[in-house]
């Protein structure tokens, strides 16, 4: 995979386009494996698209006594296996992002598998191909940097700078996410 997922929250519109797209697409059985989430509902209306980071060391896959949840070659972290989920949702405890969600009548666990179908062919995911502010990009890893180095930069000049204690440190280099 010659291409990553690139999210900049703060173009997020709220459509929720990219939950539509996801519910569309073949074998998720109408569920969409990627949520709009509000900032802080009480403050204000912004929201931010929220999918699987596909951490470097994945808790949802460390916790599955049943081995149910493989990583390819490329880093995705799929969707728990039918034929080997046993249906604890240590899963679902474990992420610390809260992405994996359990379907109580298959006893699966399903989640974002950055529709590894199209992404490992170098085609665009469902919800990236429909983002219409671009919230949610499939683009080149040279790209990719290049709009990370000027983030960077833009937040030295503002002065921000990243803590210690962030979450985001989970997520592999590859996956360019950022917020403000």
């Amino acid at each position: 995979m010659d291409r990553v997922l690139y999210l900049e929250f703060e173009r997020c519109i709220g459509c929720r386009a990219c939950q539509a797209a996801c519910r569309e697409c073949g074998g998720h059985d109408a569920k969409e494996r990627n949520y709009v989430e509000y900032i802080d509902f009480m403050e204000s209306r912004q929201t931010f698209p929220m999918m699987c980071m596909h951490c470097k060391d994945p808790a949802c896959a460390r916790v599955c006594p049943a081995n149910a949840i493989q990583i390819t070659k490329d880093g995705v972290v799929l969707s728990a296996m039918e034929e080997k989920c046993i249906g604890c949702r240590n899963c679902t405890f474990g992420c610390p992002f809260g992405i994996p969600k359990f379907d109580f009548e298959k006893n699966i666990m399903y989640k974002c598998d950055m529709c590894y179908e199209c992404t490992s062919q170098d085609i665009s995911p469902m919800c990236a191909s429909v983002c219409p502010s671009e919230a949610i990009r499939f683009i080149g890893f040279e790209e990719m940097m290049e709009l990370r180095r000027k983030r960077a930069q833009s937040n030295l000049l503002q002065g921000k700078k990243p803590t210690e204690q962030n979450k985001w440190n989970f997520v592999p280099e590859t996956f360019g996410v950022y917020t403000e």
